[in-house]
Parts: structure tokens; sequence; C-alpha cells
């Protein structure tokens, strides 16, 4: 089995791929509101070298530590993504919270999360301008957008339309309760992501809770977190219409579906319509279905 230069193990199904597609270039990979916490659900295509992240954090002190990741596969840019105009950093107690929007005080009371109160609160803000994804001139193609900015990802896509125009998947933070004020809601992403000819696939994660009268019940009775809170959805750029994907575009697919998505149907769909088109030998299918055995053991 493969392994990356750590000596961990590499996805087998990813790397045959790799060998079966030969793409032109790197898949190109756009994180807004990178976070260094955690492997992205992208790390398996950095790992096998088919992928570039370009990413962007503008807080100073998550910025650095992502900086000195930098590496043929991975840059990071210290600018915030919006509408391009001048906003505020709402820099909250725990970072995981800091957004151009203000928390918002009413479903901060109405849900049974003590520790998000305490959270929530505005350490400092700082004023900042915004770029527009559409101005950006360091992105030259987006295969894969990954967007995580605590309620600030429908101006990203307003803003990005010609980048987007050509992007295969986008992975979105989405909010089903407002959680700053003023911040659009899952309803509004799936009509501007609809509009730019995306579908809704599925929820990667979904977040929910209690209201805060729960707090007030007896410790014997059993809470589901029913109240959806936020959640991570992906979206794909409409499969229904694989004739008109490009052959590169194809095979990014089929990476992406695979490295980052786990979805070995979509891949599936992606090499049998580029087989149709003679672009892949047909044992090109069979060579890709061995190695989902060996991922498995």
């Amino acid at each position: 089995m493969a392994k990356d230069e750590q000596g961990a193990d590499l996805d087998p199904a990813l790397i045959r791929l790799r060998e079966l597609l030969e793409p032109a270039r790197l898949t190109e990979i756009v994180d807004v509101g990178a976070n260094p916490t955690e492997a992205p659900v992208y790390q398996p295509l950095l790992d096998a070298k088919v992928a570039r992240v370009t990413g962007f954090e503008p807080q100073a002190s998550v910025f650095e530590a992502l900086a000195n990741r930098e590496s043929a596969h991975e840059r990071y840019l210290p600018y915030a993504v919006g509408d391009g105009r001048m906003g505020s950093l709402n820099v909250c107690q725990s970072g995981g919270f800091t957004s151009l929007y203000r928390p918002d005080a009413l479903t901060r009371e109405y849900l049974n999360k003590p520790r998000w109160r305490k959270f929530m609160e505005i350490r400092e803000t700082v004023p900042l301008e915004t770029k527009r994804l559409d101005e950006l001139s360091e992105i030259v193609a987006i295969d894969l957008l990954k967007i995580d900015i605590q309620g600030g990802e429908l101006a990203v896509f307003e803003n990005g339309r010609s980048k987007l125009s050509e992007a295969l998947v986008v992975i979105t933070e989405v909010g089903f309760l407002p959680i700053y004020e003023h911040q659009p809601l899952v309803e509004d992403q799936v009509r501007e992501l609809r509009g730019q000819g995306f579908l809704l696939h599925s929820f990667q994660t979904l977040v929910g809770g209690h209201i805060n009268e729960a707090a007030s019940l007896s410790s014997k009775t059993r809470l589901p977190n029913q109240q959806l809170i936020d959640g991570d959805a992906v979206f794909l750029r409409d499969p229904r219409r694989m004739d008109g994907f490009s052959d590169e575009a194809l095979k990014h697919y089929a990476l992406i579906a695979s490295g980052a998505l786990r979805l070995p149907d979509l891949v599936a769909r992606c090499l049998k319509e580029l087989i149709r088109r003679d672009v892949l030998p047909e044992s090109a299918f069979a060579a890709y279905c061995e190695t989902l055995g060996a991922r498995a053991t």
C-alpha cells in the first residue's frame, strides 16, 4: 500500500484514480476560513499529491499557524473574503465564533448552551477590508470550495459567481438558527447556489441542541437534540448532466468525489462517462472497483 511522506497509508482508491485519470493539472481547492485545528475533509487529496489548496484566514494568530504549512500543495493568504466592502471582525472569546456578524443575543438566550454564552462574547472588534472572490487574481481556477466563515458564506457566493462558474463542489457551513444578527440561513444559500447550477446533495455534519427550558426539567428527562443549529452541507455541480462537463472537469470531479466526499457512486458516474467518450478504456472501471475492497480492509 502506498504511503505518504510521514509513512501513513494513502487511500488505494484515490491513488488508483490518480494513475487512471492522469489529470493535466492539480485539483484546485479554495478554503475560505481555513482552520488548522483539525484535518480538512480534502486532506487525502493533499496527501496523494493530486491537489493544491489556497486558504484564506484573516485572524492573525490563526494565519500564522497556517503560514508555517506552506508547500507546493498548500498556500495561505490573510484575506477576509466577502462582498468587497469594509467590515468589522468581531473577535469572540472562542475563535470558532469570530465573525463579520455580531452574535445574536436572542439565540444565545434561547439555547441551552451555557458555555456558548461565554464563548460568544466579543473580545474586540477589528476593522478590515473584505475582498470579492471574483477579484482575487491569486485564484485562477476552483474545483472545490470549502467555506466556513460564521454566517458570511452567502456574500462570498454572490461576489464569486464568475470564479465559481466552473467549480464542481461546494462544502459550506449552513445555519438553521441565526447564531448571528442578520445571518443568512440555509435557504438563502440553497437559493443562491441552485441559481449557480449546484444541487444540494447531503449534510456531512448536523449540530443540534436543546432550548433553554430544558435546564428546568427533571434530570431523568431524556431529550434529543432536536433544535437544529447548523451543519456542513455538500453542493454538487448538477451531476445529472454529465455531458456538460469537459473531460478534465470529470477527472477532477472523480478525484474530489473519492478523496473529499467518499462517494464511490459519483466516482463511478464520472468514470463511465469518460469511458463512453473513449477517454478511458473499459478496463478502468474494473480497476477502480478492485480498489474499493482494498479500502475496506
